[in-house]
């Protein structure tokens, strides 16, 4: 399913008419425009009355409605989190060192360079892509008490919208950079979400992880290269907690507890990546995602965890890895099958339903 889709909406809304659709009905059947004891027929919630014929709540002068419009696609900010420790200049298929006088060996950072090449030249006008490497490259000295090898500045190589360079950008700054020292995932993961946080656009927002190894460089201690990977593991559920997925791709063979960093993420599972076509396979696939199952509402929710998703009419479950999740306050993002089967076409219509006060009740099939 490309393009539109019919979003309906059921709000509480205050009204002296019943909304479009629906029916009063007074003593003996009649229609009657505000008789409070009159009950009420709603579009996608039933027939609510008390005794007697008595309406509870809602009343006619405050009613569930329907209002149709239009759901379109999220642009989306992505910002490439990728490691350049000095294990990018192995191979990918291995943890060998590369030599370049074989012409054998496909070294890490270069088959990064030329997928995303590859990858940019075809990505969706609706994300928006930003490059930020970790540790920062370019540094002479370390900051404070933190080794050179271990920074990460605010700065990012590339902010999110740089308009129709983006690609030429970042893969320039990526031939421009050469792999080195340590692997600080957590302060990368901060730093991109103060960075995406600050980004006050309307979009959703998303983090690549890219890396090719285990955190270290932790915030105390004298030893760079101690392991890190509880506190990038809370820097990654700090992210989503911000409404900021993070998808993850390993680089290489020796990429472990990468899937407990996707689950932290929200994306449930990361992406190997141990030949450039596997690479390329991986990144397009996250660009999917991104560009194709993330849909805005017209309003904000007045009660996010009352809110029905549905999918050519039948009730889509909420879940991460075959459903629907909220992003930010008024978008959806489907993934997994759900996602694929989007794509594919085999939608016409995405819906969604306000649930009333009061009721925690959602149809399993709206009208």
């Amino acid at each position: 399913m490309r393009g539109h889709a019919l979003l309906l909406i059921g709000l509480l809304g205050c009204s002296s008419t019943p909304p479009v659709g629906d029916q009063v009905t007074g003593a003996g059947g009649s229609a009657s425009g505000g008789n409070t004891s009159s009950a009420i027929t709603l579009g996608a919630g039933g027939r609510q009355s008390g005794p007697g014929g008595v309406a509870t709540s809602p009343t006619v002068d405050q009613n569930c409605g329907n209002s149709a419009s239009t759901m379109t696609a999220v642009p989306a900010d992505l910002l490439l989190l990728l490691d350049r420790s000095g294990s990018m200049t192995s191979d990918i298929a291995s943890d060998d060192p590369c030599d370049a006088t074989t012409g054998a060996c496909s070294e890490r950072w270069a088959t990064m360079g030329q997928a995303m090449r590859k990858v940019l030249a075809t990505s969706s006008a609706n994300i928006h892509w930003g490059l930020k490497l970790f540790s920062t490259p370019g540094l002479s000295t370390g900051l404070g008490e933190v080794p050179m090898g271990c920074v990460v500045l605010p700065d990012m190589e590339v902010p999110v919208e740089v308009g129709s360079s983006h690609a030429d950008a970042i893969v320039d700054r990526m031939g421009a950079t050469t792999p080195n020292y340590n692997t600080p995932t957590r302060a990368a993961v901060q730093t991109a979400t103060t960075y995406l946080g600050s980004l006050h656009d309307g979009r959703a927002k998303y983090i690549l992880l890219a890396t090719d190894g285990q955190p270290n460089c932790p915030s105390a201690g004298d030893v760079p290269t101690a392991p890190d990977l509880p506190a990038a593991l809370q820097a990654i559920a700090t992210a989503r907690a911000a409404g900021i997925k993070v998808y993850v791709i390993g680089v290489g063979p020796s990429a472990g507890n990468l899937d407990e960093m996707a689950r932290q993420g929200g994306t449930e599972k990361f992406y190997p990546a141990l030949s450039p076509q596997s690479l390329v396979a991986a990144l397009d696939t996250i660009v999917g995602m991104v560009a194709s199952c993330v849909y805005t509402m017209n309003s904000i929710p007045p009660d996010p965890t009352n809110l029905g998703v549905y999918l050519d009419k039948q009730l889509v479950p909420q879940g991460t890895s075959d459903g629907w999740t909220l992003s930010g306050k008024s978008s959806v993002v489907f993934g997994g099958a759900t996602c694929e089967r989007i794509k594919a076409g085999s939608f016409s219509q995405v819906q969604v339903l306000f649930g009333c006060p009061g009721s925690t009740t959602l149809p399993t099939w709206i009208p």
